[in-house]
């Protein structure tokens, strides 16, 4: 909702900006200073209605959900642009092969219609074991279907499904999982725009060319 409200100030308040965003050519490029360690790459691909997002720092790339990289896309209106470092198009590479590998995968996962990656698997496993719990309440129940579903479908991020994994197993270790505390696992790891329905139908549409939509390159303190 956050984002959302800016696009809609940006829409109502700044049309020229607002045409400008829209005009942005596929293959935008930009680099700020983020304050962070080290230099990474976020870039932003589509296939199709698939939509991914990837972070290389030196050498290891890795999907992140649209939250976290719209944080990192976030600026304001006097931060300065600066250089495109050397490495760009290193970086760029690393981010295509991490997409080209992912959606190779989806492929596969979308046409088999049921499943996903190890870590979606487990998730639904897991779940499966908590999911006849009496003491749910009928919203409850409704939720852990909902997250079931979208599991089933696809629709979340792999970097999602395996933060939710690691906070499962966590909570497993303790002894037999407490399902009210598993509800409150997820609803603190899933955002709930991957619930929506229209997120799903997206996920399930990869048929395309794989496109590069933007990048920017984050230059750390470390390595400027």
């Amino acid at each position: 909702m956050k984002y959302l409200q800016v696009i809609r100030g940006i829409r109502d308040n700044a049309p020229d900006l607002f045409e400008k965003i829209k005009r942005l050519p596929k293959k935008a490029r930009t680099a700020k200073k983020y304050g962070g360690k080290g230099n990474q790459l976020l870039t932003y691909f589509r296939k199709g209605k698939l939509q991914k997002f990837f972070m290389v720092d030196k050498s290891k790339s890795e999907e992140v959900d649209l939250i976290r990289a719209a944080g990192w896309l976030e600026a304001e209106t006097k931060t300065p642009r600066e250089k495109l470092p050397p490495d760009f198009y290193d970086k760029l590479g690393k981010n295509k092969q991490a997409f080209t590998f992912a959606t190779t995968e989806e492929d596969v996962e979308f046409k088999a219609q049921r499943g996903g990656s190890d870590s979606t698997i487990q998730v639904l496993k897991f779940l499966m074991a908590v999911r006849d719990f009496r003491q749910y309440t009928e919203a409850q129940e409704a939720y852990l279907k909902r997250v079931m579903n979208r599991l089933e479908e696809g629709a979340f991020p792999k970097q999602t499904s395996k933060t939710v994994l690691k906070a499962l197993a966590k909570e497993s270790k303790t002894g037999q999982p407490n399902p009210l505390k598993v509800l409150a696992l997820l609803q603190n790891n899933i955002p709930e725009e991957f619930l929506e329905s229209h997120v799903a139908e997206n996920a399930a549409h990869v048929a395309g060319p794989r496109e590069v939509i933007l990048s920017e390159y984050l230059i750390g303190e470390a390595e400027q």
